[in-house]
């Protein structure tokens, strides 16, 4: 089969023909038709700091969507031919908190794509419990976004109450930034997005087509203050300085990952009742809202997704790290 192997060479990733792997019990294969660059498939190409734990070499790859080929239980081969997508954190089922219903923070979690082999090959096998089949509405190339608008979605509920009273600020005009705005948008807020002049041509311009407005932070500050803020930069700067934006009282939720240590001033947190709140993830239960989200704004989706072929993977993945592109996908043939 077809994949993209990441070597342990920095920013290389080559197209390699290895076997079609063989099933064990509970799995299933699926054969791959879309798979999304995610930020953290960027930080392992440029092994950042934090992704040390990925085993190079690897086939990266987390946002998959495709169709059911095969089965290791008979009694599963009702699943072959289904277009389905691939939860991406691969949870244990069993420790404290998988107990608690906390599935994006169990003790023992696994990526699939970074603790193991993913999606950008022309075949990957997972398990079957961690696989969730796409509504006949959706399109497969858009099911791929599943993932990411799941993030959103959790944390947009990990936030608490949102409504049409409420104004957010998203910062950080990435697919996650979208998606968590788009998510408030649908709660009836008034959302801005903010980002860097050099965001504009190619991601906040986008913003007017999902109900957002956009910012461009070097050109001034915001004229008013926000109740809710969501940090989707990984901007150890904006992190800092977006507090300036929020109300006394407000709420700022934190679901970038960063590169760099970030330093806070406490006592203005706590002399302001600003409460941190971190999203790492998603449950399984977030892609129903997710697929819901996706289908609603299928159109508009098309329009700021950049599909490359497989063997394009590194042309993909520069795109991506240079923000040409505000979500490149790569379309396995």
């Amino acid at each position: 089969m077809l994949t993209t192997v990441k070597t342990e060479s920095l920013r290389e990733i080559i197209i390699e023909d290895q076997p079609i792997p063989e099933l064990k019990p509970g799995e299933i294969l699926i054969n791959v038709e879309y798979c999304g660059v995610c930020g953290s498939d960027l930080h392992a190409y440029n092994h950042s700091k934090g992704y040390e734990f990925v085993n190079k070499p690897i086939i990266l790859g987390h946002e998959i969507s495709g169709k059911v080929v095969q089965t290791y239980d008979p009694n599963s081969k009702n699943l072959i031919g289904k277009n389905v997508i691939v939860e991406s954190m691969h949870y244990c089922g069993n420790c404290d908190n998988c107990r608690d219903g906390r599935y994006s923070i169990c003790e023992n979690i696994q990526v699939i794509g970074l603790h193991f082999n993913g999606g950008m090959a022309e075949f990957v096998k997972t398990k079957e419990r961690f696989v969730k089949e796409i509504p006949n509405e959706l399109s497969p190339n858009i099911a791929a976004l599943s993932e990411p608008m799941s993030i959103a979605v959790h944390a947009v509920e990990k936030a608490g109450e949102i409504n049409e009273n409420h104004v957010v600020h998203v910062q950080g005009p990435g697919i996650i930034g979208f998606f968590v705005g788009l998510a408030c948008v649908e709660k009836g807020a008034k959302v801005i997005i903010s980002g860097l002049e050099s965001d504009y041509k190619n991601r906040l311009s986008k913003c007017f087509d999902f109900g957002m407005t956009p910012h461009i932070i070097n050109k001034g500050s915001l004229n008013a203050k926000v109740d809710v803020l969501f940090e989707c930069s990984g901007s150890s700067a904006a992190a800092q300085s977006g507090f300036n934006s929020l109300k006394k009282g407000g709420r700022s939720v934190f679901v970038a990952l960063f590169e760099q240590e970030t330093n806070l001033f406490l006592t203005q947190l706590v002399r302001n009742e600003w409460p941190i709140i971190t999203s790492y993830g998603c449950d399984p239960s977030d892609y129903t809202t997710a697929f819901r989200l996706l289908r609603k704004y299928e159109a508009q989706l098309n329009q700021v997704i950049s599909f490359y072929p497989i063997v394009k993977v590194n042309e993909a993945f520069n795109d991506s790290l240079n923000q040409d592109v505000l979500k490149a996908v790569l379309s396995i043939d």
